[in-house]
């Protein structure tokens, strides 16, 4: 028996939107910072932040509070598995408006946030990440019979060069 390829995922470029429910993702580029930024703290100071910077538009009619399952990231070595979260979701999640932290966003509300993930400072220091943009599908719960949002997949995904904003 042979096992089916999943086909390519439709790419997106830097600046470009990706359409789609239950959010509208702009991914606006790519940052390596270091500690010090007020509101985030790395759990090794030696480390570094990876950050990539996007602009999200929930689609849904109802506010979303799930924005660790809009982008994950790949081709960077030595992020840190924080054992709170599930796998390699964001440590942080800050509104690029006022530096808080981003719980929930409204219907129809473009915010632009900043997605952080700690690196190792033993890891190669990365020129380029993949970003892929997830989506959700509205269905019937098969545990409690109520409409939600389930089932993140990748919709996406695209290559962000990243500045290194350490020290600047």
């Amino acid at each position: 028996m042979e096992h089916a390829e999943k086909p390519a995922l439709p790419p997106v470029k830097v600046d470009e939107v990706s359409k789609g429910e239950p959010w509208n993702v702009t991914v606006t580029g790519g940052r390596l910072v270091g500690d010090g930024l007020p509101g985030v703290h790395l759990d090794n100071p030696a480390n570094r932040w990876v950050v990539v910077l996007a602009t999200i538009e929930v689609t849904a009619p109802e506010s979303r509070d799930d924005m660790d399952e809009i982008i994950d990231v790949t081709g960077v070595e030595g992020l840190v598995d924080d054992p709170n979260l599930k796998g390699l979701d964001p440590q942080y999640v800050l509104s690029m408006r006022d530096g808080t932290p981003v719980r929930y966003l409204q219907p129809s509300m473009p915010e632009k946030l900043a997605f952080f993930w700690e690196q190792e400072s033993t890891a190669a220091v990365p020129t380029e990440m993949t970003v892929t943009i997830n989506k959700k599908t509205y269905r019937v719960s098969t545990l409690d019979g109520h409409k939600a949002w389930f089932d993140p997949e990748p919709r996406a995904e695209l290559t962000v060069p990243i500045e290194d904003r350490r020290g600047k």
